[in-house]
């Protein structure tokens, strides 16, 4: 073993001693230097670097020369042993604070020996300690919202100060036969960063790259790899490099490269496994970099793409508007021409009838007019549809009585239902005041009336019936137009309306209008084919409500009343931009943009009035109005709901979910002040509001108490859910937890309880003496299981009773909800 190997020692004695100890320790293998005094200490230990300090002197002078070690930078930390074998007397040397002592001569090598290793064991744990801080602090900044640059610095820093090297540098190459690399971070000089370097100029670099394994040159002045370089690297004085690729997933980034110029210093075995933990968490850190930057420039690139794409679409859009509104000034333009010369033609027809004529010809005349007539009528539902949808899809609103309406569109078309040997008649008794459009509502009669009278058999009957409906949200009335007809098959009754259908004797045009001004006006229409033949078209229209009997006191002069508060909820930003203008002329105005933030908004303002949209993003509009009317703090808040979407009045009617009214996209602004303050007289009287809550309250199926749905409840909201887990093909599951035994009482907290385990959408039913049903949307089996086991214990909690849960997903079942809920376990309703 060499001296280098077994030990560098520092003997502090005096000449002969010292002389003595260092023969004695070079024989043994050690490498020693021995001085007595401090002057010179300093050279020697830069020429020796001990490992170990052996004093060999009295101990008085060992007092002194220990203090002088404990203040050398390079002998503080290094064990101190004291020689013994020459003093008097050993207790003078037990003050000293030493690490060891040396007995006698045979003591010498052993003691120096387990000084040694101890030293050097407490040394690499130290070492290792340390890299390992390192390595945790460059993966917690690889790992952190810095920028590449800062991580490189940060990585650089710290690899130099655990390896001792005099540069460490890292590069990055683009691809595995790149020609040139860019330096991005380096320890030895800042000003190097972003240099870009020929790879071919750096042999062991270039060595690296191309084997992708790191690359150790122990000594660079005799290594034959640096052949082509040595000569510029003698005046560096470049002793050890270290090249490690950093290459992540395959993929080759660059290399951490390290230098050593010191003349002791060295690259060891600790040295390369440090450099090569670094170089995989630079390596992963450089490609989720690259990563991010490729997918940063796509999306900026798709940003600009879709900008460039919307403003084409939009100048199609301008285009084609353009395009239409021509379409309808020229159609306007040819209905209106081609209407004055028709005007003339059956003046002049009617004219001729008057005065005397042959059979024959009377018999012409007559054709000429019927088929003028026609004429007429095609070329003003031409008119009407070339006068656009603004203009259309608007109503001059004033009070009429529809029954007189009704009356008089019979006498009208009297002569036409006479020449087709059709009897008309009308059964309209009661007067029956609304507010609407008279010139749209007389053209919805005439071409009921027209249609049932051409489709009549012979002989023909064709009645006109008009009759008062009683509704919570007020009264309504409903005519009827039938006729004896062939009728309509069932399968068709959904199509009459299409726009876009012919039927075997029109255009097709008529009912479609008739669909747009009914809606309009706030009403439905539809067609049934009766059981005893023919077929029945009816429409309902909201009547004008009744001013109130005793009638609210004025306030006093000068204090002006408080306006109601109105809640719109809607999310697209021009219909709620036109509600929240039609309404700010008489109310104050708060928007919400989805049903979620409209829930929370009445919950926490409580307005008088919601008007909100069925179709909602996050809680639907039927949702929403369900929640404000299960809850006892907004169930007085009252509802109108909007929507364009064909067959939601009936929906919303049929599942009685509390809304006061319903409102068909187009709206009238004088339809929609009309109704708001129709919703509005609805909910005045602090008692008349009481009994109107609990209404709504029973019949959503709520308890006023607790807020739980009841059977009622259940069975409404599990059929609307059924019906759209069908449609819409996703997961419903049922569950009913039953007790051991029957619950006389539910506990008042138990709706608190139940909620806080259960998501928003989930309903929750109390069925008497216990027994709870969970209605779970979009949630299959599996995870409903979850669900209800999380809520088992604190409903056992609550009741102290123990609870059995049986669950199924009904999504695709066919049998009736009640059906469901018996297969389930629930009792029948005459059990509790």
């Amino acid at each position: 073993m060499s001296s280098e190997q077994r030990g560098r020692v520092l003997v502090l004695a005096a000449k002969a001693a010292g002389d003595a100890l260092v023969e004695r320790l070079t024989a043994s293998g050690y490498q020693c230097a021995s001085t007595e005094r401090e002057t010179g200490l300093a050279e020697m230990v830069d020429q020796l670097q001990p490992e170990v300090v052996l004093l060999a002197v009295t101990a008085k002078r060992a007092a002194e020369l220990l203090e002088t070690v404990r203040k050398t930078d390079k002998l503080q930390r290094l064990p101190v042993l004291v020689d013994q074998g020459r003093a008097r007397s050993a207790e003078a040397f037990k003050r000293l604070a030493v690490d060891d002592f040396v007995r006698g001569a045979d003591e010498l090598v052993p003691r120096l020996e387990s000084a040694l290793r101890a030293w050097r064991l407490k040394e690499r744990e130290e070492r290792i300690r340390m890299r390992m801080g390192m390595l945790l602090e460059i993966t917690q900044a690889a790992t952190s919202s810095l920028e590449l640059e800062e991580i490189l610095r940060i990585a650089v820093e710290k690899v130099g100060q655990v390896t001792g090297t005099d540069r460490c540098s890292v590069v990055l190459v683009e691809g595995s036969h790149a020609r040139t690399a860019t330096v991005v971070a380096t320890q030895e000089d800042p000003s190097l960063v972003q240099l870009d370097i020929e790879v071919a100029r750096y042999p062991e670099l270039r060595r690296a790259l191309e084997t992708r394994q790191p690359v150790l040159i122990e000594e660079a002045q005799r290594d034959p790899l640096m052949a082509e370089v040595r000569t510029s690297l003698l005046p560096q004085g470049v002793k050890s490099i270290l090249v490690q690729p950093l290459i992540c997933q395959d993929d080759l980034l660059g290399a951490l490269f390290l230098r050593v110029s010191k003349g002791e210093a060295s690259i060891g075995r600790d040295e390369q496994e440090f450099a090569e933990a670094v170089a995989g968490v630079l390596a992963n850190s450089i490609r989720n970099a690259r990563l991010h930057t490729a997918v940063k420039k796509k999306r900026e690139d798709l940003e600009l793409a879709y900008v460039e794409r919307y403003r084409e679409l939009n100048d199609a859009n301008r285009r084609l508007k353009e395009l239409n509104r021509l379409k309808d000034e020229i159609i306007a333009v040819c209905s209106h021409d081609l209407r004055a010369p028709l005007q003339v033609l059956l003046g002049h027809g009617r004219l001729l009838l008057e005065g005397p004529l042959e059979t024959q010809q009377k018999q012409s005349a007559e054709a000429m007019i019927r088929q003028g007539r026609k004429i007429l009528t095609l070329v003003e539902s031409l008119l009407e549809k070339g006068k656009g949808e603004a203009a259309r899809l608007s109503i001059e609103p004033r009070v009429l009585d529809v029954a007189q309406l009704c009356r008089d569109a019979v006498a009208e078309l009297e002569i036409l239902a006479a020449e087709k040997a059709v009897s008309l008649r009308s059964e309209c008794p009661d007067s029956l005041m609304l507010i609407g459009d008279e010139v749209k509502l007389h053209e919805v009669l005439q071409n009921l009336i027209s249609n049932a009278i051409q489709h009549a058999s012979d002989p023909g009957v064709v009645v006109v019936r008009t009759q008062r409906l009683s509704r919570p949200d007020g009264d309504a009335v409903r005519v009827m137009v039938s006729d004896n007809g062939v009728g309509i098959p069932p399968d068709e009754l959904h199509l009459v309306f299409d726009r876009y259908r012919h039927g075997p004797k029109g255009t097709g045009l008529g009912l479609a209008i008739c669909k747009e001004f009914v809606e309009l006006h706030g009403g439905e229409i539809w067609a049934e084919s009766p059981a005893d033949g023919g077929c029945t078209f009816v429409f309902t229209l909201p009547l004008a409500q009744e001013a109130a009997r005793n009638p609210r006191p004025q306030p006093a002069p000068g204090a002006a009343p408080e306006q109601p508060r109105v809640l719109v909820v809607e999310d697209e930003p021009e219909i709620a931009a036109v509600l929240s203008e039609v309404l700010r002329s008489k109310y104050r105005v708060e928007v919400a943009r989805d049903g979620a933030e409209g829930l929370a908004k009445a919950r926490a303002s409580r307005p008088d009035l919601v008007v909100m949209d069925v179709f909602l993003p996050k809680l639907d509009g039927l949702d929403a109005a369900m929640a404000l009317k299960s809850s006892s703090d907004t169930a007085h808040i009252p509802v109108i709901l909007l929507s364009a979407h064909q067959g939601v009045a009936d929906k919303v009617r049929a599942l009685n979910l509390g809304a006061v009214d319903y409102m068909a996209k187009p709206f009238n602004a004088v339809e929609l002040l009309n109704r708001t303050e129709r919703a509005l007289k609805l909910s005045r009287g602090e008692k008349d509001q009481q009994d109107k809550t609990n209404s709504l309250q029973r019949r959503t199926g709520s308890d006023p108490v607790t807020g739980l749905l009841d059977r009622r409840g259940l069975l409404l909201r599990l059929e609307q859910e059924v019906a759209r887990s069908r449609r819409y093909h996703r997961a419903l599951t049922l569950a009913v937890l039953r007790p051991d035994r029957d619950l006389d009482a539910m506990p008042p907290n138990m709706a608190e309880v139940m909620r806080k385990r259960v998501r928003h959408p989930d309903s929750i039913a109390h069925l008497g003496l216990g027994v709870f049903a969970v209605v779970l949307p979009e949630c299959n089996a599996d995870a409903a299981r979850t669900v209800i086991n999380r809520l088992m214990p604190d409903v056992e909690n609550v009741t102290s009773i123990e609870y059995r849960a049986a669950m199924a997903d009904v999504s695709q079942d066919s049998d009736p909800v009640e059906k469901l809920l018996e297969k389930l376990g629930a009792p029948p309703p005459e059990a509790h």
